[in-house]
């Protein structure tokens, strides 16, 4: 896992670093702007030598580094200029003597000032690189002024822009744009990655990504109890085992509860998704009058519930004969009145781990979110999480990990909050973002093949926690693998076919053992008989 810092834990690090570590201010700032230095001659190289170069600075720490950045490339012979938005006897404190020493080792720096707009804006345009040390994580007000008009220069500016630390005009802690944001190539940040740099938009804005140390003892972090972490491949290895003697009544069996007129496809790609996930069986329980069989794949099996089209209000007295590992329930269900009690009872009675999709989320909503425990699994995309919450979703994408939080607080279960940069909490536990995933993944029935991904998991034997972190990252990981030759086009049903390829992916994933020799001889080799090695 990787830490995902907010401004205060990054700048309590700092104070760290200089009051108990040792390490002065200016020390550290040095250091940094040396490592962004560092980073654009590893990717820039061509560039910083055809010139020029322009580093934007505001007046704080951020323009500090920047100061750092123009200084140490002058050194190198690169033809570079510092604008500083202001005038420098309002810079203070570690930026004030970074300034210092850019100006006494003959760099060259402008002030910018209300008259000198245009000026700079020309200086910046003719840049064969731009430097975009403006703002930083310590913004907390909405850009405006000449630092919003630096930003449109820079967004202007036919040269790729560095961000330092941050894009300028993203908030840090949520990834919010306050009113306007740099649009950067390549963002390099100092000691560990921020919320900002992950969370959208901001995420969008940061271009790649590069951290740089800048001699912060790694053993700080763990003074920092960060509540966001991003997701790594080997927080999951070992999580899967299928035994040597698997067989299907060994892997799990997943009933997918769902269908309505007009939804008859959801229910089979939760299926699909729960047996490419690796479950044994899946069964789709729908109205028996849809006809559902016709459009399931020919692996899945059916329960038809009552003779007609709609759910029976006595559909749990037939649900219940099924006898299911997990769970699955809601895709394309619908909210009729026979859905709402078929819920009910469900929830009431049901032994094994509930995944809750799609309009079992919308029936939860309309009756009020109960405290459902901890097997269960709740699967919003951010419309369900508002309804959920009683929110607007510009409200829930505002504050993603505020949003998965609450709904967790609320039912005490573990929360998918679904979305670019899907958030994974359960009680007890962080909150884990999910770094994997693409817009070509926002098409009808990608969240129904997760929901079967994580049914099918639970199905295995993993807890409600796991197999939603696992569902989550395997589901967006395929999602990479169906883009990777482009994502216009592409459909739930592609997703699902690279869940395989997915899973294989993970540390440790179980491959089958090459055939033994003795026994199968290799293709081609003859003998004597024709049948058998000697």
């Amino acid at each position: 896992m990787i830490e995902l810092l907010t401004a205060e834990e990054m700048g309590a690090l700092d104070a760290w670093t200089i009051r108990e570590v040792g390490v002065p201010g200016p020390v550290l700032m040095e250091t940094a702007g040396r490592g962004v230095v560092r980073a654009l001659w590893q990717r820039f190289g061509p560039r910083l030598r055809q010139g020029p170069v322009v580093v934007v600075c505001g007046r704080g720490n951020n323009g500090g580094d920047g100061f750092v950045v123009a200084r140490c490339l002058r050194n190198r012979g690169v033809d570079v200029t510092a604008l500083l938005l202001g005038s420098r006897d309002r810079v203070r404190g570690d930026a004030a003597v970074h300034l210092e020493a850019l100006r006494g080792s003959g760099g060259r720096m402008v002030e910018v000032s209300e008259g000198g707009e245009a000026e700079a804006a020309r200086i910046v345009g003719a840049a064969a690189l731009v430097v975009d040390a403006v703002l930083g994580t310590g913004l907390r007000a909405e850009v405006r002024g000449m630092a919003a008009r630096a930003v449109a220069w820079m967004n202007e500016a036919p040269a790729p822009v560095v961000s330092v630390d941050i894009p300028s005009g993203v908030d840090s802690d949520t990834g919010a744009v306050r009113g306007a944001a740099v649009e950067a190539a390549v963002t390099v940040t100092f000691a560990w990655p921020k919320r900002g740099h992950f969370l959208f938009p901001g995420a969008a804005l940061r271009g790649q990504l590069v951290v740089v140390d800048i001699g912060i003892p790694p053993a700080g972090v763990n003074r920092v109890d960060a509540d966001l972490v991003a997701l790594e491949a080997q927080d999951l290895a070992g999580r899967l085992r299928r035994p040597p003697d698997a067989h299907k009544g060994r892997m799990g069996h997943v009933w997918v509860v769902g269908g309505s007129r007009g939804k008859t496809g959801a229910p089979g790609l939760a299926a699909l998704g729960a047996l490419r996930a690796g479950a044994g069986l899946a069964t789709v329980a729908a109205p028996g009058g849809l006809g559902i069989e016709a459009r399931l794949p020919l692996e899945v099996m059916t329960h038809p519930v009552g003779e007609g089209p709609d759910w029976p209000e006595e559909a749990w007295a037939s649900v219940s004969a099924g006898r299911p590992d997990a769970w699955v329930v809601g895709p394309g269900m619908g909210t009729s009145s026979g859905a709402s009690a078929l819920l009910r009872a469900l929830l009431a009675v049901a032994a094994c781990p509930v995944v809750l999709d799609a309009d079992a989320l919308n029936l939860l909503a309309a009756e009020g979110l109960p405290e459902l425990g901890p097997a269960r699994v709740l699967t919003p995309h951010p419309g369900e999480a508002a309804r959920l919450l009683g929110a607007s979703t510009a409200e829930i994408q505002a504050d993603r990990v505020g949003a998965a939080r609450e709904l967790c607080r609320r039912a005490g279960s573990t929360v998918v909050l679904k979305g670019a940069a899907t958030l994974v909490t359960a009680p007890g536990e962080r909150v884990w973002l999910v770094p994997a995933g693409n817009p070509g993944m926002a098409t009808a029935g990608t969240g129904d093949v997760l929901a079967g991904v994580v049914g099918a998991f639970l199905a295995r034997g993993l807890g409600p926690f796991d197999a939603a972190r696992l569902g989550a990252w395997v589901h967006a990981v395929a999602g990479d693998l169906a883009a990777a030759s482009g994502m216009e086009g592409r459909l739930a049903g592609d997703l699902a076919s690279r869940l395989p390829e997915a899973l294989e992916a993970l540390p440790g994933a179980p491959t089958a053992p090459p055939p033994d020799d003795r026994l199968f001889p290799a293709l081609g080799r003859t003998t004597e008989t024709g049948l058998c090695p000697k």
